[in-house]
């Protein structure tokens, strides 16, 4: 069985969320709408994973907006909370989720002011050109990560939000989708106008998360129809998703500070051994970053190559790149952060998980420096 280092993509099921979910998986009728005995079980199931998941955030269950991920919580935060056209004015950074990348794209295809604030060599939220942003363009809507989920690097969230907050009519949105399970995640404290997660990311089922809203109103809704989610978001729930979410989320409240330790303690061993690579860059690790993301490259070993490699080795990690029409770019990640084009193409990343071990580490190490071996010595010279 192969070797999966790569959690922040998705992460596999826990055995007890799978359980929690399984009676309504076989049940297979009812819906929570209905009035009859059967419905009002599935509603209560349903308002059971709400709260759940307003606990694991310091919101209240009123707040929560199920979703069908973070895409389409995303989408929701930045076209559901504003008119977007000329009046509208849109600030976020350049290392967000496609999902958030391309709304604001589309916003600005409608005639919205769109910018984005800098990123540091390190890619974190240059505060200051933050702050020159939002006073000069006075924004309806600031979007920023909590995490990014290619260098893991956490952004200063709490801090802009506060500020856009002092200084500008802002509605703030974060997108928390790698936070959560990860660190410590807590809306009132971040003070934040709206959340983002997603329940693949942290053990619970893919297609199902969570839009989380201060103030619970939207203006205008991504699906029209009927009056589930208090009218914010109509469909018929899919209760066995929305209970193994809220299990998961019961789970990522208690299991919080064992987990991050562990997978520091995990990163911390694999990086120290990464180290001993020659010429190995590792991106971000001079600032916070999630406990489980280790972002690098190898100067003279192609990122796509080497995750082929590996995989078939029997490791499963992520490329730093992405093809189009044939043609292989790097990160927009690794670009903001100004990282040279021949040096972001080789990027690769390990994002561990609770199921990760030390052995398994050493078999990455092992196959790393045997796969390095082989290349011929003329790349490795001249990359050094």
């Amino acid at each position: 069985m192969a070797v999966y280092l790569d959690h922040n993509a998705s992460t596999p099921i826990l055995p007890e969320v799978l359980d929690a979910m399984m009676p309504y998986l076989k049940s297979g009728a009812g819906n929570a709408s209905s009035l009859h005995q059967g419905g009002r079980f599935l509603r209560s199931a349903i308002e059971t994973a709400r709260t759940q998941i307003a606990q694991l955030v310091n919101a209240s269950p009123q707040q929560v907006v199920f979703t069908s991920g973070g895409t389409e919580a995303n989408n929701l935060a930045i076209k559901g909370m504003l008119e977007l056209g000329p009046s509208s004015t849109l600030i976020t950074t350049p290392i967000e989720h496609a999902s958030v990348l391309q709304p604001f794209k589309q916003a600005g295809q409608a005639g919205c002011a769109t910018y984005f604030c800098a990123v540091d060599h390190d890619g974190v939220v240059e505060r200051e050109a933050c702050e020159k942003l939002i006073d000069e363009k006075q924004p309806g809507l600031l979007s920023m990560q909590l995490a990014n989920n290619e260098t893991g690097a956490i952004q200063p969230v709490e801090y802009m939000a506060r500020y856009a907050h002092s200084h500008s009519m802002a509605l703030v949105h974060s997108d928390a989708t790698q936070a959560i399970g990860k660190l410590s995640v807590d809306m009132q404290q971040l003070d934040v106008d709206l959340l983002s997660l997603s329940g693949h990311k942290f053990y619970a089922p893919q297609g199902v998360g969570a839009l989380i809203i201060k103030n619970g109103y939207i203006k205008n809704t991504l699906l029209s129809g009927g009056p589930q989610e208090s009218g914010r978001r109509a469909g018929t729930e899919n209760v066995a998703m929305l209970v193994g979410l809220g299990k998961a989320a019961e789970l990522a409240q208690t299991k919080l500070f064992e987990t991050q330790a562990y997978l520091l303690e995990l990163r911390r061993y694999f990086e120290q051994q990464l180290a001993a690579i020659d010429g190995v860059v590792i991106f971000s690790h001079q600032v916070e970053r999630l406990p489980n993301t280790s972002f690098f490259s190898i100067p003279y070993y192609h990122g796509e190559t080497l995750l082929m490699q590996l995989d078939k080795a029997g490791f499963e990690l992520a490329s730093g790149s992405a093809c189009h029409s044939e043609v292989t770019q790097p990160s927009h990640v690794l670009s903001a952060m100004g990282i040279d084009e021949s040096l972001a193409l080789n990027a690769v990343r390990v994002s561990f998980g609770v199921d990760n071990t030390r052995q398994q580490i050493d078999q990455l190490i092992s196959t790393l420096n045997q796969l390095i071996k082989q290349l011929p010595a003329i790349m490795r010279q001249a990359a050094g």
